[in-house]
Order: C-alpha cells, then sequence, then structure tokens
C-alpha cells in the first residue's frame, strides 16, 4: 500500500510540531501528558486468511499529546517478514489541546502456512509500555482455495476499484406487523483506516430496534481485489402497517489531509402486512414464540397482608412491548397496578428475553383459594396461526388476621352509665397555663446570642487555617488530590455526556479509565481490556467489581463503531455512573482496611 498522499516528512513533522510548541506552550515548562481518553496503540489487518504467496497490510496507529511519535517495536514479529513500510502522521488542535496521531502502515509477509499470530506490537512512551492485542491469522497453501464466504458475494466489477463501499439491506421485505426482520449494513475495505470510522445508523422510525452485538466480518474476492467485509445487524420491530421507509445509514471515514470519506446507502423500502384475520379478543400484538409462568412471592397469608403476584413472560420477539395478560376475576382480592420490567439478549440473529409484570394482590377474607390460570395469546409465526398459551393455577391458604372477627373493646364508664364502646383515642391532653409567669429579666449571660457572637470568631478562624493547611496538603500531594476528587471528575464527564452533543461510549471510556488512573496513580489508558484486570485484581478489590470494569469495557469497545439506541446509551452511562460510585465504596474500604 503507497503512503504518498498521507505521508508527511520527518523534516516537516519536526518544524511543524516546534513551531506549534512555541506557539501554544511557550512559557510553560510542564511535560505533556497522555490524555485519559486516547488509546496509545492500536492494530489492524485488511484479512485474516491468505495464501502463502500474498501479503497482508498490519496498520499501526500511535495517538497521545507527545511531540515526537516513538516507532512501533514489532521484534516480536517471527512468522512475517516486512516487505515495505510507510508513515502518515496527522496533527490536531482543539481548544488549545494538541493531539498526534502517527499511522504506520507494514506489508507482511508469511513465512509458512498453518495458524500464525502476529504478536503484540508494544510502544514506551515514557517508561510505560503499552501493547496491542495479538491477531490470529491463517495462512493457507497457494494452490488451495481460500474458504468460500457464507454470504452472498458482490457481483465482480461491481465496486470498480473503490477503496470502500458500503451497502444494507433486510432479510424480509413483506414482514407482518410485529415480526421481526435483521437489518444489515455492510462495509467493504480493501484499504487500511487512518482514525476510526464514524458508523452512523438509521433512525429506525416506525420501528423497535435492538443492536445485534455479534457484528462478523469475513474476506471476500470482488472486482479483482480482496475486500474485507464487515456487518453491522439491527434486529428491527414494525410498529405501522403500509410501505415504511428505512433512511439511510452513513459512515465516516477519516482520510487525513484530505476530505473525510463519506459513504452511504440506499434507503430500503419494507412493506408492513397486517396479521390475518380472526385474532382472538385478547390478543394484544404478540409477535413470536412464547411461554408464560405465573406464582405468588409466597403461598400462604393472612388477611389484608399482601403479597405480589408475579407474570413472566419468555420467548423470542420483541420483548419490551409485551402487554400485561388480563387477570381472571379474583372475588374476595383487593388488585394494585402492577410494574413490569424486562430482560433482553440476542442468541444469533434472534430477540430473545423475559417480560416480567409484578402486581400486589391483597385478600379481603380467610381461607384456601386456588387462583385461575393466565392465559396469554400470541401470533406463532412457525405455526402462522394464534395460540393461546396460560400458566398454572395457584394455590394460595389465607388465614385471619389478629383480632379478625372479635368485638370491640367495652370500657365501663360508671355504676349507673351505659357503657361505652371506644372507637378512637384520638383526643391528647391540654397542659394547663401556669396561675403565675415569670416576669424577671432574662440576664445577658444567660442569652445563646451573646455567647454566639464570642465563638464564632473562634471558629472562623480555625476553620479557615484548616482550610488553608488541607489546600497546601493537597497541592504537595498530587496523587492524593486527584484520588480525592476522582469519582467529582469521572461523573462531571458522565453528566456532559448525558445532554448530549458528544460520544457518550467516548466519555464513558474516559470517565472509568480517568478514575481509575487516579484511584491507582498511574496511567491505564492504552492498557488492554486484560492488562488493566490484571492490574485491577492486585487491588484487592472485589472480583465481582472487577469483572463489571471489563464488561463495560467491552459494552464501549462494541458502543463505538455500533451505537445502540438513545435509551440504551442513557442507561449504559447509569450504569457507568453506579459502577464508579461502587468502586468508589470499595477503595474507601480498603483504604479504611489498610490504615488498621
Amino acid at each position: 500500500m503507497s503512503g504518498v498522499r498521507c505521508q508527511v516528512s520527518r523534516i516537516t513533522y519536526h518544524v511543524l510540531m516546534i513551531f506549534l510548541f512555541g506557539l501554544i506552550f511557550s512559557g510553560s515548562q510542564a511535560p505533556l501528558a497522555l490524555a485519559q481518553d486516547q488509546v496509545p496503540i492500536t492494530a489492524t489487518v485488511d484479512r485474516t486468511i491468505l495464501s502463502t504467496k500474498e501479503q497482508l497490510i498490519l496498520t499501526v496507529t500511535v495517538t497521545g499529546d507527545f511531540l515526537d511519535i516513538p516507532n512501533p517495536d514489532l521484534s516480536q514479529l517471527a512468522d512475517f517478514v516486512v516487505v515495505n513500510s510507510s508513515t502518515s502522521t496527522q496533527v490536531s488542535i482543539i481548544n488549545g489541546d494538541l493531539t498526534t496521531q502517527g499511522v504506520f502502515v507494514y506489508t507482511l509477509q508469511p513465512l509458512r502456512e498453518g495458524g500464525l499470530v502476529i504478536s503484540p506490537i508494544t510502544i514506551n512512551l515514557s517508561g510505560q509500555i503499552y501493547q496491542t492485542e495479538p491477531i490470529d491469522i491463517r495462512v493457507v497453501t497457494s494452490s488451495a482455495p481460500l474458504p468460500t464466504p457464507t454470504v452472498p458475494v458482490v457481483e465482480p466489477g461491481t465496486l470498480g476499484s473503490q477503496d470502500f463501499f458500503v451497502e444494507a439491506d433486510v432479510d424480509n421485505l413483506r414482514p407482518y406487523l410485529g415480526q421481526q426482520v435483521t437489518y444489515t449494513f455492510k462495509l467493504y475495505q480493501a484499504a487500511g483506516f487512518i482514525g476510526q470510522p464514524d458508523y452512523q445508523p438509521p433512525s429506525f422510525t416506525n420501528f423497535w430496534s435492538q443492536t445485534i452485538v455479534n457484528q462478523p466480518t469475513y474476506n471476500m474476492k470482488a472486482g479483482g481485489r480482496d475486500y474485507l467485509v464487515t456487518e453491522i445487524r439491527t434486529a428491527l420491530f414494525p410498529a405501522n402497517l403500509g410501505p415504511v421507509t428505512i433512511s439511510p445509514a452513513k459512515i465516516v471515514i477519516p482520510n487525513f489531509p484530505y476530505q473525510d470519506i463519506v459513504l452511504e446507502t440506499e434507503a430500503i423500502t419494507v412493506d408492513v402486512q397486517s396479521l390475518p384475520d380472526g385474532a382472538p379478543a385478547d390478543f394484544k400484538g404478540a409477535v413470536g414464540q412464547f411461554e408464560i409462568r405465573a406464582g405468588l412471592s409466597k403461598n400462604e397469608t393472612v388477611v389484608n397482608e399482601p403479597i405480589t403476584l408475579i407474570v413472566e413472560i419468555k420467548g423470542a420477539g420483541n420483548i419490551e412491548a409485551l402487554v400485561e395478560p388480563p387477570l381472571p376475576e379474583l372475588p374476595n382480592w383487593r388488585v394494585f397496578e402492577s410494574q413490569a420490567q424486562s430482560t433482553v439478549e440476542v442468541q444469533g440473529d434472534r430477540v430473545y428475553g423475559t417480560r416480567r409484570f409484578e402486581r400486589l394482590i391483597v385478600p379481603g377474607q380467610a381461607g384456601s383459594y386456588t387462583l385461575p390460570p393466565i392465559n396469554f395469546t400470541y401470533f406463532d409465526l412457525e405455526a402462522g396461526q394464534y395460540r393461546t398459551i396460560a400458566s398454572q393455577p395457584i394455590p394460595v391458604v389465607v388465614k385471619p388476621g389478629k383480632g379478625e372477627d372479635l368485638p370491640p373493646p367495652v370500657i365501663a364508664v360508671g355504676p349507673n352509665k351505659q357503657e361505652v364502646a371506644l372507637l378512637a383515642g384520638d383526643i391528647r391532653h391540654i397542659k394547663p397555663v401556669p396561675a403565675v409567669l415569670n416576669g424577671e429579666e432574662t440576664s445577658l449571660l444567660n442569652e445563646p446570642l451573646y455567647w454566639s457572637a464570642w465563638v464564632l470568631p473562634v471558629l472562623l478562624v480555625g476553620g479557615l487555617w484548616m482550610w488553608q493547611n488541607r489546600r497546601q496538603y493537597l497541592l504537595a500531594n498530587a496523587a492524593y488530590a486527584r484520588s480525592q476528587n476522582a469519582r467529582r471528575t469521572a461523573q462531571k464527564i458522565l453528566a456532559e455526556a448525558q445532554r448530549g452533543g458528544v460520544d457518550s461510549y467516548a466519555a464513558a471510556h474516559r470517565a472509568l479509565l480517568g478514575y481509575l488512573s487516579d484511584k491507582l496513580s498511574r496511567p491505564t489508558t492504552g492498557l488492554t481490556n486484560d492488562s488493566l484486570v490484571s492490574l485491577l485484581k492486585t487491588t484487592q478489590l472485589n472480583p465481582a467489581l472487577i469483572e463489571r470494569v471489563q464488561e463495560a469495557l467491552a459494552q464501549i469497545d462494541i458502543g463505538r463503531f455500533a451505537p445502540g439506541s438513545e435509551a440504551a446509551v442513557g442507561s449504559f452511562l447509569a450504569e457507568t455512573n453506579k459502577l464508579i460510585n461502587d468502586l468508589e465504596k470499595s477503595f474507601k474500604d480498603l483504604e479504611i482496611r489498610n490504615k488498621k
């Protein structure tokens, strides 16, 4: 791959760096530090399967706010030989902050066939070693055919000489109302990226949507060129009948120093069909395959003591849109409003989950009861007909409450008086007014305000002295100061992300890694997820918290390239905030134990 178009000579680069440094940072002797939201080094390849006579392109990207970009260390590259290389540099200044990005492109020739590994590529930044993840490569003999893609192949010649191409499709253009269809965005890539692409999905108006986490990649040949294809899939559930248009998806590919490459798919029109006639009266629009179960929080209670009726509907379909099935008649029971919650997961390309409804019910009479089955009706796509399923009957025993059926207490008020039943006790004694009021004058020495005038200045002087000592201590102990303010700083970043206008997943990444860096007093940005987890395990943190950190980082990696709905993003930011609060509590507990 030629790097002439994007390459900046080393001499030009150093001159530019010296000029920018003198212009922006003149008078400042403070060394530049790596920004918390930057990943120092990443590595990608244009393919993972090739023959012994073919070559692959390895792209290593180094990002930071340092003046000179160090070269990556490829000394551990044992299974390949570098036959060509090129370097390009990008410099940006935003609000006075300098960011430098170096892209190192290497053409690699495999030395043998079989399962090879591109070992982790390292870089030394101010004494801190960062590395990329290893990359698995499969090399076959030159006579052996490459594996055939399991997806439709683009017709030869349709891509021409384009380095990048996008398209989108759905797996069903005539779905039923509420039936899942899968929207697939495909990016064809014949060249390496300079920077991270920005995928902008359609708004999916008139659909319920759920991002499918599994994003497959594979290699294919079209127009005489090899392409790496990346798919981003979204599960859609039509919410309106008739022709519905899915707006174009867009992706922006950085192309420094030239204008960014902007690619758009074609709009897709889906003709949503109404469900067949003959729906039962209790049908509420559920489409898919489901099962139902019901139970009580306890099967024995007393009169007027509430218990919880739990109804769960589990299966494949639009779980979030499921409506609570109607309850049968429950004589002698009071029924209150229900609360619902959902658990959703994606298996393959299908959306599964459980919709749980909880409702308080209160018995009004003692006895042994059997709550009738609860019916749920849905349209079964596999059978092509409506089905009604039912839960099992629920036995419950209701015992008499305390004092039930007893006569009210009777109070005798005198030998010749009629007995009076005590109905309530809401009269309170009235304190009598003393016969003589104290008219003596109170001494000034007995007034609290008098003594406050003497004590308050002393307290102010003492508080000022303590504040100054605290400030001097924080100035002298920068690491301690960062640790104390870590949660506040992270929550400020998350709050700004909630207001919109920024990349929410990038903000969550910056907040979480910045928080851990401040608490651990060492840089965490750019460490691999496994390295960060290993580092956290040395802190004696709760293993469950460490696992939550690992899950959050994995979700951030997915969300940066394929962001979900606005509600999903907001929920993730809230979960990140809760994770930081739990980490703060755990760090404080560790600090207390270490002091003992």
